[in-house]
């Protein structure tokens, strides 16, 4: 029953099958004979195990090695089989605490997990009494190596103690090790064709969008635009729809010499910051400038903006600092006097979704920049960057594309919360892919106005149909025109007026 290779007992692959297949009733079990089996694990190891162990997205285990002695925790990296990978979707499902910090195997006793005994105890029953569970990790070792898998390799995966083996291992490529694990699952043809035809998604459910935040895509248009623009302290706005990436494009703005402001809504608290970052956060010689009060905040209230606007040009040369504002959609007229002012000492580049056209008169030096969504090649990208965790999940991976880009037409944010909430989806099928929309990117049509003005169409249409050859067809007709022009006049004229810059 046991192939021996310098006495250690190995199980042979037709007592692998049977200890599985006993194992099969109890998916618990079957996880841990697949762990021991194809991970390699310390029976101690594979007890203690966390969720946070597990990368389901590259589909491997990290293991904290119990044996190493070292002031700092050292972990060992393994691939997962497919069979691995199967078993362990189905224990997933039945747990109720899916955290990272909840254990794999979990139970009521003081220390959280099962104990060793008990995995024993099983493996000796499923084996009548023939396998231990160390065995089964022989078996891993022997068999990679058997299989074409250097040494070295092999003495990583498995963690050993040595100091001398730990420094030749550290540099085994994680390539050549899920190289070796790959040798282990190795299906039959029948077996193939089956999970080819039948696929079993995984099922691990990853909200962590912390990645969002560095992933950027496009925007080199732009950036390069706005990068010469800075350079040559060129007073610039950037405009578009919410969600655009008009921040974003800010961000990449980094000097010593530039203050950003969130808006200027407030508009004695933005001149005010503005003060202390001039005077490099010196609140008492801010106030010496202004008064002989000592609260700052006093101060404020008793001089008027353009007062304190004066100070702050008489001590900064023209140019010597830029302002970066977020937000200049809500802009007050207070704000709009400010600007008036600080646009000739401050270089200012600025973000609005749009600008009242009453509002403008502070940007008669400003150079506009348009943000414009993305394309469909950079939405694409961007799609699949921030759903690299979620793939394994998705039904039909075109589907999910167009229809994200269909219902966001481009925009940044829209995709991403999109993904976020695909991200809640255990598994993401056609039927999710479908009714799952995005609320702020559909934008209803009213076609009331058309309509009205189609069927007085039809009766201008009727009156030349009606008086055809005669006289005063003509005359019905143009007046009949100018009837539907005059219904609507009102309508027209306030949609033509320009509204916002």
């Amino acid at each position: 029953m046991f192939e021996s290779n310098r006495a250690i007992p190995l199980v042979s692959l037709a007592d692998q099958k049977i200890l599985i297949q006993n194992s099969d009733s109890n998916v618990r079990h079957k996880l841990m004979v697949l762990l021991l089996l194809d991970c390699g694990l310390r029976v101690s190891e594979m007890c203690s195990l966390r969720l946070g162990n597990f990368d389901f997205q590259e589909q491997s285990l990290k293991v904290l090695s119990l044996k190493k002695r070292s002031d700092k925790p050292v972990y060992r990296t393994i691939p997962l089989t497919s069979r691995v990978i199967e078993a362990l979707s189905e224990v997933y499902l039945k747990l109720r605490d899916k955290s990272n910090n909840a254990f794999l195997f979990p139970t009521n006793s003081q220390r959280g997990y099962i104990s060793r005994v008990r995995v024993w105890r099983m493996i000796k029953k499923n084996s009548s009494y023939t396998i231990s569970p160390h065995s089964l990790r022989h078996t891993f070792a022997t068999s990679i190596v058997k299989k074409g898998a250097d040494i070295r390799t092999a003495q990583d995966l498995l963690g050993h103690a040595s100091y001398k083996t730990t420094e030749i291992y550290l540099h085994v490529a994680n390539q050549e090790k899920r190289k070796a694990i790959s040798t282990i699952d190795q299906p039959s043809l029948l077996q193939r064709w089956k999970r080819r035809l039948l696929p079993k998604k995984n099922v691990f459910i990853i909200n962590n969008t912390e990645h969002f935040n560095d992933i950027y895509v496009g925007r080199k248009k732009e950036l390069k635009l706005l990068n010469t623009l800075f350079h040559k302290k060129v007073n610039t706005i950037l405009l578009g729809p919410q969600g655009i990436g008009k921040s974003r494009i800010l961000e990449m703005l980094d000097d010593k010499k530039i203050l950003r402001l969130d808006d200027l809504r407030s508009v004695k608290k933005a001149v005010g910051e503005i003060l202390l970052f001039v005077y490099d956060d010196d609140k008492e010689k801010v106030i010496e400038m202004i008064t002989q009060e000592s609260d700052i905040h006093r101060v404020m209230t008793k001089n008027s903006v353009p007062n304190l606007i004066k100070i702050i040009t008489k001590v900064i040369k023209k140019n010597e600092y830029t302002l970066l504002i977020d937000n200049l959609s809500n802009i007050t007229p207070s704000g709009v006097t400010a600007l008036e002012h600080l646009k000739n000492h401050f270089h200012i580049i600025a973000a609005a979704r749009q600008v009242k056209y009453s509002h403008a008169s502070f940007l008669t030096n400003f150079q506009k920049l348009e943000v414009t969504p993305l394309p469909r090649l950079e939405s694409t990208k961007l799609i699949m960057q921030l759903s690299k965790p979620l793939l394994s999940r998705i039904e039909n991976i075109e589907s999910y594309k167009n229809h994200i880009y269909d219902q966001t037409a481009g925009n940044p944010l829209f995709i991403r919360e999109m993904i976020e909430r695909y991200s809640k989806e255990t598994l993401i099928t056609l039927e999710h892919i479908n009714t799952i929309r995005h609320t702020a990117a559909l934008k209803e049509i009213d076609l009331s106005a058309p309509v009205i003005i189609g069927l007085s169409s039809l009766m201008v249409l009727r009156y030349i149909g009606g008086e055809f050859g005669d006289d005063t067809g003509a005359f019905r007709l143009f007046g009949g025109v100018f009837m539907v022009f005059a219904l609507f006049s009102r309508s027209i004229f306030k949609a033509g007026k320009r509204k916002f810059v």
